[in-house]
Order: structure tokens, then C-alpha cells, then sequence
């Protein structure tokens, strides 16, 4: 078993401290928090046998402790981490794996430099159904990538550390660098607006990789949640609702056949109008799956799926996004 420490105990934070009570993988030994009201919660909700501790650096150089699981805002997460690998201490970050390129660069080179596993949560990676549709592009049942299409909306709550950016178009620029297998794009425009606070509550990024195109909407201010993405092939198109009960993913054997005529520069264009297949996908908890994969991770000595490498690429991205944003 994994011996673990958590650092933070907000909304996220007591989902992955239930994870972590719930897996057999992990021997959790302690949760840090700061905030008293928080701290108060915690020693409510968690086992006796988590100590509720304020002060994380005390846990740095403890032999029994394996690794760290970062939970606080984002933008103290780096310094968290830092001395974590520092320490000997593999890292579960939250996404995003830090507030600049500049500093997911260093936290990449600080898990090289000491053989740690970092592992950023980057939790649809780890979506059965995104997994799913995974497995139809590369076996080629869905053709060449055309676009993706992808809603995250809902009414709050609006964070005061991140942007609808930072927080929900991170998951499927993460998705994008996995399809893609690493690819980033060649362009990229971003607008946001803030009606309310200091950070864009509604975000729209569109991108162009080198064959296909993205478009992102992410908003804090919709009367809706959705969670709606489409994924456009030349041959079958998928829309996965995270939102439906019972159908979550939709496959359509649908698209544009291009027939050639005789005549140069002739050709015909035929819609073409298939079967709608509904798969049968097991539920699976993304959240214990991150988990778990790290866990794995370390115990094989292995850097992740949502390693250095793949979130120091996402943070590019979104780096490159937050420079070009209007609002």
C-alpha cells in the first residue's frame, strides 16, 4: 500500500480524501489543511485513523510517508510539490500542474532530477467513456480526426484563483494532447468575459492542429450543466453526454462520401446516413481510477499518462490561450 499524505481539503479535496479512504491501494496517513472550518470537517468526515494536521512541511521527511497528494488552489500547489520531490515524496497534483509554463517546467525537471512520479490529474484520461472513444479512433473506426466540438457549462462555482479556462477547458486540452499524441497547435485564438470578478467566467478557445480543428466553450454562467463532446471522424462521428443517465456515448455511422467523376477537379459529395449505436460502458469512478494509476505508477517506477511531459504540453497550450485571451 501506498503510504499518503493530503494537502488541502476543499471541494475536490474531500472527493479524493473519500477515494483515498476507499481504495486498498493507499494507506492514508494524514490530511493537511489551514483554514479551521475546513479543518473542523475533516476530523468530522475522515476515519480516526487520518490525523488532521495544519502543517504539511512536518510530514516532508517522515520515512513512513510514500508520497503527497496535492489538493489546494492552484497556485500553491508548485511550492507543495517542489519540496515534495525535494523530500524523496512522489506527487498526485490537481490540474493544472501550475500556474506557468515556467513552473510546470520546473516541477518536470525536479521529478527527472530526483526519479520521483508526478502525476497531474488530469481525471478524463482515466473517463471510461473517453477511454472508450480512445480505443474506436486508434483501432480506425472512426476515420481521420475532423473536430472537436466541447461544452463544459454550469452556474457555478466561480473560482477566484483560476479562470472557466484554468478550470474546465484544461480537461479537454489534456484529452486533445492524448488523441493527438502530443501534437500542439499551429493556431489558436481565445475571447472571454467577466461579468463577475476579476477572473473570465465564460471562455471560448478554438484551435488548429495540423488535421483537424477544436473548439472549446467553458462557462461558469449557464442556467444548464453540460457536458457535451463531439468527436468528428471522416468515417463515424461519437457524441459522449457525461449529463445522460443511460446513454452516454452515441455512435454514428454518418459522414461526407466524396465520389470522384471523370471530369478534373468533378467530384460528388453524398451524405451519408448510418446506424446510431449506443455501446454498453461500465461505470467506472475517473477520480479512483486516477488514483490507483498512480498508485500503479509508482509501485512499477513508471512516469504517468498525465506525466511531466504531457502536462508541461497542456500548460503550454493553455499558457499560449491565457496570452491571446480578449475580453
Amino acid at each position: 500500500m501506498l503510504r499518503v499524505v493530503q494537502v488541502g481539503y476543499g471541494y475536490w479535496g474531500a472527493n479524493i480524501a473519500r477515494k483515498l479512504t476507499a481504495s486498498s491501494r493507499f494507506d492514508f496517513k494524514a490530511l493537511c489543511e489551514i483554514l479551521p472550518d475546513r479543518i473542523a470537517k475533516a476530523r468530522r468526515e475522515l476515519p480516526e485513523s487520518v490525523r488532521v494536521w495544519e502543517h504539511y512541511e512536518d510530514y516532508l521527511e517522515n520515512p513512513e510517508i510514500d508520497a503527497f497528494v496535492i489538493a489546494t488552489q492552484t497556485e500553491n500547489t508548485y511550492e507543495i510539490g517542489m519540496k515534495a520531490m525535494a523530500a524523496g515524496k512522489h506527487v498526485f497534483m490537481e490540474k493544472p500542474l501550475a500556474t506557468t509554463v515556467e513552473r510546470a517546467l520546473a516541477l518536470r525537471e525536479r521529478a527527472f532530477s530526483t526519479g520521483m512520479i508526478l502525476h497531474c490529474d488530469h481525471i478524463m484520461l482515466y473517463n471510461p467513456y473517453y477511454r472508450y472513444i480512445k480505443k474506436l479512433y486508434d483501432a480506425g473506426e472512426l476515420g481521420d480526426l475532423i473536430y472537436f466540438d466541447v461544452e463544459k457549462l454550469n452556474l457555478g462555482p466561480i473560482r477566484m484563483d483560476v479562470n472557466a479556462l484554468m478550470d474546465l477547458a484544461v480537461h479537454d486540452v489534456a484529452v486533445l494532447d492524448w488523441f493527438s499524441d502530443g501534437q500542439m497547435p499551429e493556431q489558436l485564438s481565445a475571447f472571454g468575459a467577466k461579468p463577475f470578478g476579476q477572473q473570465e467566467t465564460l471562455t471560448y478557445l478554438t484551435m488548429k492542429y495540423s488535421s483537424f480543428l477544436a473548439q472549446l466553450k467553458s462557462s461558469w454562467v449557464s442556467p444548464l450543466k453540460v457536458r457535451q463532446t463531439v468527436v468528428a471522424g471522416t468515417r463515424k462521428m461519437v457524441i459522449f453526454d457525461d449529463m445522460s443517465l443511460n446513454e452516454k456515448v452515441r455512435i454514428y455511422d454518418c459522414g461526407i462520401d466524396v465520389i470522384p467523376a471523370k471530369e478534373y477537379m468533378d467530384y460528388a459529395f453524398l451524405t451519408r446516413r448510418g446506424d446510431i449505436h449506443i455501446p454498453y460502458i461500465e461505470f467506472e469512478d475517473s477520480l479512483q481510477n486516477s488514483l490507483e494509476y498512480f498508485e500503479n505508477c509508482v509501485q512499477k517506477g513508471r512516469q504517468s499518462r498525465s506525466g511531466p511531459d504531457e502536462a508541461l504540453r497542456v500548460m503550454k497550450v493553455l499558457e499560449r490561450a491565457q496570452k491571446a485571451m480578449v475580453s
